[in-house]
Parts: C-alpha cells; sequence; structure tokens
C-alpha cells in the first residue's frame, strides 16, 4: 500500500503491529522490480503485521529524516522505534526477516491488572466479515465469558456453530440501553459500530484479523449459497476493506475506553496454543484455554489463501 506523508505518523509511528516500509523513486529500476515482492509479502504477513510503500520524491521530509541515501531502502519498525535497515533489491526471505526481527522486538502485551480481573468488564469481538468472530465468540463462551446473544439467527452450512448474534447491536446508535446488561458477557459487533460505543465504560475488545483474500473468498461463498449476486470486483472490495482498517486504526489510539488485543484468525488456526496464550493474557490469565481450545473445528477452514 502506498503510505502518505500524512499517514506516517498513525500507521507507522503508532501502530501495534510490526512495519515494514518500501522507501522507492519512480525512476528507479530495481525499485519497480521489487514491487511485485513487496506486494506478495504484504499479502502473506497482513494478519500479523503491515508493509507499505513510500515514495521518497512525494514524501521528501520523511526520507530525510530517515537519511535515506539510496532506494530501495527498507526499514522495519517496533512500536515507532526502528529496528533494522537494509538497501538494494532484497529477497522475500529477506524482507521477512527484517519483519520478524520487528516482530521480536514488539514489547510483551498489557495485561489486565490483576486486581481488575474481576471487574465486569464488557467484553466485544470485532472485525471484518467472515474473519472468526463467531468461533472466537463460541471459544470465549467455553472459556468462562457467556455470549450475549439472542439467538435469532440460527447456525446454517456457513456457520454450522452458530452466529452469535445479538440483534440490539445493530441499532447502538439509536438505543444503548442493552450495554447495561453486557457487562460479565462478551458481545459480536461489526467494526465500524465499535465508533458508537459510550466512552464511559471499559471494554476488552478482541479484533480478528484475517488474510483479506479469504475474507473476500469467504464472503462471496457465503453470498452465492444465499443466492445473492455481487459485482464488485475483488480488488475493490480488497480495496476498500483495507482502507476502513486503516481508518480504523487510525482512530483507535484516541479511544483510552478500548482496550484492544489483535488476533489472527490465521495464526489461531495455525498455532492454537501459542494464539490462546495470547488472548489468556490479555484476560488476565482468567481464561479456560483448555476449553477454548476444544472449540476450533479445523475442518471449517475452508478458504484458505494460496
Amino acid at each position: 500500500m502506498e503510505l502518505r506523508e500524512s499517514d506516517f505518523e498513525e500507521l507507522v509511528l503508532k501502530s501495534d503491529r510490526p512495519v515494514l516500509v518500501d522507501f522507492w523513486a519512480s525512476w528507479c529500476p530495481p525499485c519497480k522490480m521489487m514491487q511485485p515482492v513487496v506486494d506478495k509479502l504484504a499479502v502473506k504477513v497482513s494478519d500479523w503485521a503491515d508493509v507499505y510503500s513510500l515514495n521518497i520524491d512525494r514524501s521528501p521530509a520523511i526520507a530525510a529524516q530517515y537519511q535515506i541515501s539510496g532506494v530501495p531502502t527498507f526499514i522495519a519498525w517496533a512500536s515507532g522505534q526502528t529496528v533494522d535497515r537494509r538497501t538494494g533489491a532484497l529477497t522475500e526471505g529477506q524482507l521477512m526477516t527484517l519483519l520478524k526481527k520487528a516482530s521480536d522486538a514488539m514489547p510483551p502485551l498489557e495485561q489486565v491488572p490483576a486486581a481488575e480481573t474481576n471487574r465486569p468488564w464488557v467484553t466485544v469481538v470485532s472485525g471484518l466479515p467472515r474473519s472468526g468472530t463467531s468461533l472466537m465468540m463460541r471459544m470465549l463462551e467455553a472459556g468462562g465469558i457467556p455470549a450475549l446473544t439472542d439467538s435469532l439467527r440460527t447456525p446454517d452450512e456457513d456457520n454450522p456453530n452458530g452466529y452469535y448474534e445479538f440483534e440490539d447491536v445493530k441499532a447502538i446508535q439509536e438505543n444503548t440501553s442493552w450495554i447495561d446488561h453486557a457487562p460479565g458477557h462478551s458481545v459480536k459487533m461489526v467494526y465500524s459500530l465499535l465508533r458508537h460505543l459510550p466512552a464511559d465504560r471499559q471494554y476488552r475488545v478482541i479484533f480478528m484479523r484475517r488474510q483479506v483474500d479469504e475474507v473476500l473468498q469467504s464472503q462471496k461463498k457465503m453470498l452465492e449459497r444465499k443466492g445473492i449476486a455481487t459485482d464488485i470486483p475483488d480488488a475493490i472490495m480488497k480495496a476498500l476493506f483495507e482502507r476502513e482498517l486503516r481508518n480504523f486504526y487510525g482512530w483507535l489510539p484516541s479511544q483510552p475506553h478500548l482496550n484492544l488485543v489483535n488476533i489472527s484468525y490465521n495464526e489461531l488456526l495455525a498455532h492454537p496454543e501459542i494464539t490462546l496464550a495470547q488472548i489468556n493474557r490479555h484476560f488476565g490469565s482468567s481464561l479456560n484455554t483448555t476449553a477454548m481450545l476444544q472449540m476450533i473445528d479445523q475442518s471449517l477452514y475452508r478458504h484458505r489463501a494460496a
């Protein structure tokens, strides 16, 4: 994704994910050669890291600040700090090494203070459509946090274990009274509605991330089964989702009432024990992770990215 100078602070310096930035120029042949490699890497790591491109001619102040004297130059960031940099054409493996260094340099997840583990938090599960939110609701229920749901939307082929939806959530802009019943429970909420949560409460948010190509595949199959046609190209939908996520993460730092942890659906399925430990830390080590692990059904992971 092309990074604008005005977005640099929010998307790179304030990011809670590892970040790799490709500093390039339109007149640079090696830069053009690297573009498909960088684009492929961005897709591959989208569930746990961000990869951006920055044109030094369009953003000279940033290029000068980071002393870019040759292109392409790749710099990895962790929590706003540069971790490593390389100049010249690199392989995908070398780029991945830079990102893994940034990942290793990320600070440990902030744990909920022990004194607050018994606090009646409202737990919110959110993310893009088809990103594993229903699975996470089911896992939290098994782990000890009951779901706030009306069961109006029944299980089907797309979600055989249930949707865990609560219809009143969709009307949060007009009615927030249901939140009085939410402390101590988990509730599923589409990411765009998080903006309407009353700021006089504290929320533990699990934000599910999934490779966007898989989200698009899963959503397309669901619509086909329902007989709903769509003529929106995947490229446009992908760009829309990515833009929405950028806007969301730009807004998030100014919301102290949202205590958010990013959880990769892809990593949850690939390395469940490690991801469950990450979730449990977010909840002050109060969850029954053994029971949560049993809720994962690998056969339902039906739309894997190539």
